[in-house]
Formats: structure tokens, sequence, C-alpha cells
């Protein structure tokens, strides 16, 4: 699991206390070291005493539950922490860091309070950088998450929005970040 969240993204993660290689809270430590952006994590485990709970909040999970759980609490609970983390990372009224602001509803992105507008999938494609900054995208998973896995999209397609998109949001190391390619891996915003 560490050597895939190296490579690819997540929306979220389920951990144990009980794992096979390592205890729950070294992931979770682990986690924290390697992802750049905040990834939700919930914990779902027989582990019951207060200590465990409090452990495993304090350490950075998100959310705690004790097996057994319903299937509807528990997708109750992971439905919650998604939504919070969304709220976070779209923007809704709050900044991505260094002045940007991300607008869902005009698709369009601010910095320092002037607006550039995006296409809807130029937007979707900034998000999802910034809600990953330092970490490789792959092309095909770019393809997934912006263009929904559109067998018909050419890779030369993905690389012609994302140098759009370095040039709309001036993503470049003279204003404070780099968005470049990965040879052999991908596409990786990074902030200088």
């Amino acid at each position: 699991m560490l050597r895939a969240l190296r490579r690819e993204t997540f929306d979220l993660l389920i951990l144990d206390h009980a794992l096979p290689d390592m205890a729950g809270f070294d992931v979770l430590t682990k986690i924290r070291e390697i992802v750049a952006t905040h990834v939700p994590v919930v914990f779902v485990t027989s582990f019951q005493a207060d200590s465990d709970e409090t452990s495993a909040l304090n350490a950075g999970a998100d959310d705690y539950l004790i097996k057994p759980v319903e299937a509807g609490v528990l997708r109750a609970r992971i439905g919650s922490v998604l939504r919070r983390a969304r709220a976070v990372a779209s923007g809704n009224g709050e900044e991505a860091g260094d002045g940007f602001a991300f607008d869902p509803v005009a698709c369009s992105v601010s910095r320092n309070g002037v607006a550039v507008h995006l296409t809807e999938r130029q937007f979707r494609l900034a998000l999802l950088f910034y809600q990953h900054l330092g970490t490789t995208l792959s092309r095909e998973h770019i393809l997934d998450l912006v263009w929904n896995g559109d067998a018909g999209v050419s890779t030369r397609t993905i690389d012609t929005q994302i140098c759009r998109l370095r040039t709309k949001l001036t993503l470049a190391p003279e204003s404070g970040y780099r968005l470049a390619s990965v040879h052999g891996r991908g596409y990786r915003l990074d902030r200088l």
C-alpha cells in the first residue's frame, strides 16, 4: 500500500490497527510522511479502548469506528469524511494556498483575487493537481478522474490541456510553482 501511495492518488484510506505487515498507527504515520496532501483516513477496528481511539485521532485519522459496523453507518461516515475533505479542497470559500482559490460554480481559479476562466476540464485538472500537490499523477489516472476514463481521449489531448493550464495559471518557477512531466510516469505540480 505504501508503494502505491507514492505512485497513485486515493480519495480515502481505511485502516485497521491489526495489519499483517505493520501496525495501523505506523501506517498512518508513514502515510502522513509520504503523501504531500491530506488523504482522509478512517480507522475501522476491533480495538475498543478510548486510548486507542484518542491516539488514532491525534495521529491524524479523520474518523474511528469500532467493529462490527453496520454497512449503512460505514457508508454514511465515509461520505461525511469525504464531504469535509472535498469542501476544503474545492475552495468553497477557502484558499488553496499562495492566493489560489477555486470556484466550482464558475469553473475558475482566482489568484490574489484575479479570476482566471478555465474550461470545465481545465478546472477539474487544476483542482486535481492542487489536491495532490507534490504527487506524480499518471496520464491514466488523470484520464480516469478528469475525462472519466474516456478511451477516445489521446495522451496528446491530456498533454495539450496541461500545457494550456500551465500557461493560464502561470505554473512556472518564477511564480512559485512548477507543473512538469515526469518521464515515463506522468505529471507533477510542485510548490517551489
